[in-house]
């Protein structure tokens, strides 16, 4: 192993920080090795990424010391009835060369059972879970013993360039929505799933790096400020678009990831969105229903909603940016307000027989 520490702080304040959580080397099955990687994250103005290669670690034996992106370690567990990656906060090298060890063994199908006691396991232990591309065949989830109440994350944008998330992303939002309308509180975040980047030439989509982007809000730019930020809900998922979105109640702010509590009045909500084309709609969305929805045009970016609430009733706000045709730019994770509710249905096979 090299001398690289993943417990390295690249920026000491907290912040909006950009980045990937779907990245592959030459380890697995992308086409270059991590220090070129970490050059393209550079180059691409990306803060952070985390290198997710299919059941190994190899990669993070070659990483080089004071690189200006951060590197979070990960891994993509993955059997042919689905993937999901894993992140770690601490004793990264432990669990990932105990998940190395015993995959293998599973790859060709892995058991419903065993794969929905590992999740539950290894969140047990402290480490954050994210079930890649979860509507995207061939490579969906299929586990349908899975408990939501056992994962963190859902990749609810891989990979803008593969033809099939034309569906397979959008599937994956309303699944999302779903989710969250029943109590479940997982954060949504994106993942380029970089392997190469597209060669039209020989007509192979490729990936770019840090397409899409996920913004997560951090105490710091280290491996345990980004992990922290995206189990509290701090992010936000685009193509392009930089957000910002505030709840304000009876003087007192709320961010994005933010639990508003058991509150009643009325609600004020700013939000805030740059480097985005000269037109665009930005839509309030309540429980995943779209209850206002404004045009910006030109160089305006800013822009107001309202909506009242009620403590007893328990209710989730979030942002979503189109174009003018509705194409879905950006999403944020949700606002909440009201009761902390008890999910009914905890089951992936609940949401999505497959």
């Amino acid at each position: 192993m090299s001398d690289f520490s993943f417990s390295n702080i690249i920026k000491d304040k907290p912040g909006w920080y950009r980045g990937d959580f779907h990245v592959h080397s030459t380890c697995s099955d992308g086409d270059y090795p991590i220090g070129t990687v970490t050059r393209i994250a550079e180059a691409e103005g990306l803060d952070f990424f985390a290198i997710t290669d299919h059941n190994t670690i190899e990669a993070f034996k070659s990483l080089e010391e004071d690189l200006n992106t951060l590197v979070i370690p990960g891994l993509e567990v993955s059997f042919r009835l689905g993937h999901f990656n894993l992140f770690g906060l601490h004793g990264w090298e432990d669990w990932m060369e105990g998940i190395v060890e015993i995959v293998p063994s599973k790859l060709d199908d892995g058991d419903d059972a065993d794969v929905a006691a590992l999740l539950e396991q290894l969140t047990s232990d402290g480490l954050i879970t994210s079930i890649n591309h979860p509507c995207l065949p061939p490579w969906a989830w299929e586990f349908g013993s899975t408990d939501l109440r056992y994962l963190h994350c859902l990749e609810i944008w891989n990979d803008l360039y593969w033809p099939g998330n034309v569906t397979g992303n959008p599937d994956a939002v309303k699944m999302w929505i779903s989710w969250l309308n029943a109590g479940h509180r997982i954060t949504g975040i994106g993942g380029s799933d970089y392997h190469y980047p597209p060669r039209t030439e020989h007509g192979l989509p490729g990936e770019r790096l840090g397409m899409p982007t996920t913004y997560v809000y951090a105490r710091e730019l280290s491996t345990d400020g980004i992990l922290e930020g995206i189990k509290q809900g701090r992010a936000y998922v685009t193509k392009g678009p930089k957000v910002t979105f505030l709840a304000s109640l009876d003087g007192s702010d709320y961010m994005i990831g933010d639990d508003m509590g058991e509150q009643s009045g009325d609600i004020e909500f700013s939000a805030t969105v740059t480097n985005k084309p000269a037109g665009i709609k930005v839509q309030l969305i309540k429980c995943g229903e779209v209850i206002a929805e404004k045009q910006l045009d030109g160089e305006a970016t800013d822009v107001k909603f309202a909506d009242r609430v009620n403590s007893k009733a328990s209710v989730w706000y979030s942002l979503f940016i189109t174009d003018l045709e509705g194409d879905v730019l950006a999403i944020t994770n949700p606002i909440y307000v009201g009761p902390l509710r008890k999910p009914k249905l905890n089951l992936y096979s609940d949401f999505y027989p497959g």
